[in-house]
Parts: C-alpha cells; sequence; structure tokens
C-alpha cells in the first residue's frame, strides 16, 4: 500500500513513517507539510492513501484535500485528537483515526481501507462511462456521490458546501443531478436509495465553478 503522509509535527510524522515502513504492507512514498503538497506528492507517487495529522490542518487544507481526491483514486485518512473528534464527526474522510490509537488498531484500519482503493469505498463500481443521455447513464460520479452520502445525514446545502468547500449553488446543482439519476423525489428518498447506487470511477464533471 502506496501511502502519502501530510504532518507539521516534524517527530510525530518521522515517527509515523517509520512505522508504516517497518510494517511490510506500508510504503510511504512522499511525505508532505502542506496539503496542496500532498496532493501533488500523492498523484506523482501514484499513493493509494493519504494519511492526514489534524494538528494545525486548517479547514482550507482540509476542504482542498476533499476537493482533490474526486479527481484521485486514493483514501483519505485523518489522525485527530480524542477532543478533535466530535468537529471532525461530519467530515467525510474515508477513516478517522485516534491520535492514541496504538500501532495495531493503526494497521488494522488502515488495512482495511487498503481492500477498498480500487473502489474508493464506492458501491457497485462501473468499468465505463456510458455515452451522455443514454438511458442507463444514471451512475453517481465520485463528487456526486459524496454529496449524496451528506444529503443521507440529513445536512442542508448550505451545510455541505461549508464541509466541502464548494459554492452553495454547486452543491445545489450536484444536490438536482444526484435526485435525477438515483429518481427521487426528494432527500429522504436519496438516502434510502444511496445504498445500492452505481459510482463511475472517472473524473468529476460537475464544475466547481457552477
Amino acid at each position: 500500500m502506496r501511502v502519502a503522509l501530510c504532518c507539521k509535527e516534524g517527530l510525530f510524522c518521522e515517527a509515523l513513517a517509520s512505522l508504516l515502513d517497518h510494517h511490510g504492507s506500508f510504503q510511504v512514498v512522499a511525505n508532505e507539510t502542506n496539503a496542496r503538497a500532498l496532493i501533488g506528492a500523492a498523484k506523482e507517487q501514484r499513493a493509494q492513501m493519504m494519511v492526514v495529522d489534524s494538528f494545525e490542518l486548517g479547514r482550507n487544507d482540509l476542504q482542498f484535500l476533499l476537493g482533490a481526491r474526486a479527481f484521485g483514486d486514493f483514501v483519505i485518512v485523518l489522525i485527530v485528537n480524542d477532543a478533535e473528534r466530535e468537529e471532525f464527526a461530519e467530515v467525510p474522510v474515508d477513516r478517522i483515526v485516534s491520535r492514541m490509537a496504538n500501532a495495531e488498531k493503526l494497521f488494522d484500519a488502515l488495512g482495511e481501507l487498503g481492500g477498498k482503493v480500487r473502489l474508493s469505498g464506492r458501491p457497485m463500481v462501473r468499468e465505463g462511462r456510458k455515452p451522455y443521455g443514454s438511458k442507463d447513464d444514471n451512475s453517481l460520479s465520485r463528487r456526486e456521490y459524496e454529496v449524496a452520502q451528506l444529503v443521507a445525514k440529513g445536512m442542508s446545502n448550505r451545510r455541505i458546501s461549508h464541509v466541502t468547500g464548494l459554492r452553495e449553488q454547486s452543491i445545489k446543482n450536484l444536490v438536482s443531478v444526484v435526485m435525477r439519476k438515483l429518481h427521487c423525489e426528494n432527500r429522504v428518498q436519496v438516502a434510502l436509495k444511496l445504498v445500492d447506487a452505481p459510482v463511475d470511477p472517472g473524473p468529476d464533471e460537475q464544475s466547481e465553478g457552477d
């Protein structure tokens, strides 16, 4: 498993990198101190997983990571202090791990996600994209699926906008697309149908500037 790390606390990051490298199942291919550098390094080194420490992690950094994930094939693990768990509870990362977790728990969490990297944690990933307008063209893009997950949690468009960093109008557009593709009339139906929604692994076509 190719891992890219993002930590601003040097000693913690060195210890974490050493721990993962010596496990045998993980290879740390990038070690950065900011989100933008991490994304670039993760893509260049073909990382499958990004492990991000929440220490001094700004809201803009987190939103940038979540936005960039829609265009990559990696999963995101966030390491937080126990006191921060509630603050990050609604952030749509793939896993949240406590800073106080022992090595075994950390390896278990990362290993469990490792088996889902190809699917990006999404069910029923489709191999290819059908032509636009096709009757069967109802698979959700990765960005649409992430928004649908937040809709299923009962979040408003404004709240989803705050969590993802996208403009509220963009969220409104994405929700409309999700409801059309899932043949839903309201947000409750989206939650009920989400588990069976096919997901397209290709790049998201929704413009963030809409």
